[in-house]
This record gives C-alpha cells, structure tokens and sequence, in this order.
C-alpha cells in the first residue's frame, strides 16, 4: 500500500509539473515542445509503473489468493490515462488559443479508452493465467 502511494503522489506532482508547463510565458512552440517532452515522459512513467504495480499484485495475489490487488495497476493506469487525456486536451486548446492549430482534431478520448480497455484485457489474461498456475501449484503440493 506504501508503494503504491508513493507510485501515485509521483505521477500527480510530474501531472502538475506538466501542466504548469502551458502556462509558462515563452515562446508557443517552446511551451508546447516542453509539453510534449512531459507528456512523453509521462506516459513512460505510467506505463513502467503499472507494469511494477501489476508485478507486484501478482505477488500478493499467488501469496493470498485475493485478486483485488489487480485492480491497483487497472485504477492506477486508468488515472494516469485519463490525466494525460486531460493534459492533452489543454495542450490542444493551447495551440488553438496561440495560433499553433493546424486545422486538426484531438483524437484523445478514443486513444484514452483504448489503451485503458488494452489495460483491463492484459490485467484479466495476466488475473486468469496466475490463477491456473497457483491452483495447479496448490494441487500439486497438496497431494505430496
């Protein structure tokens, strides 16, 4: 539970430092490269820490047999998603506010759902497969 407190107070402060990026007063196309430099790292930083989170619910989950640990990487990845989403949403307002649009439309809620139903697909695989393997070790060692 401390790890993945830590895991989300780092994500909100890096949400909040990219945000304040767009109200950085440089020049637009330096404000939006810096923007896009965090959001990058961002979304690493979601990725590699849902990959850690969902490691780690698999650890808990072969030593208690409670599946709700699964559930930290798809409500972590979901939150850090749909905050990207938001970011990427006030980027596009920002290009449009500052003459930077190029007649193009922000596709981000569709990305945003799918890479959170591509989440909760990988996250149920992962649930259902160290579910067969720890009833099978269970099996095993109890007929020894």
């Amino acid at each position: 539970m401390l790890l993945f407190t830590i895991v989300c107070l780092f994500t909100a402060f890096w949400i909040f430092h990219t945000h304040t990026v767009l109200q950085n007063t440089g020049s637009p196309h330096s404000v939006v490269r810096l923007f896009n430099i965090n959001t990058d790292l961002l979304y690493n930083i979601v990725t590699i820490f849902t990959l850690i989170l969902l490691a780690i619910s698999n650890i808990f989950y072969w030593r208690t047999g409670n599946g709700v640990f699964f559930l930290w990487s798809v409500l972590y990845f979901s939150a850090g998603i749909i905050s990207l989403s938001v970011l990427e949403d006030a980027r596009f307002s920002y290009t449009k506010q500052n003459g930077l649009w190029k007649e193009g439309f922000s596709s981000g809620l569709v990305v945003t759902i799918y890479l959170i139903l591509i989440v909760i697909l990988v996250t149920l695989v992962d649930f259902f497969i160290i579910k067969y393997v720890r009833k099978r070790f269970l099996i095993k060692h109890r007929n020894l």
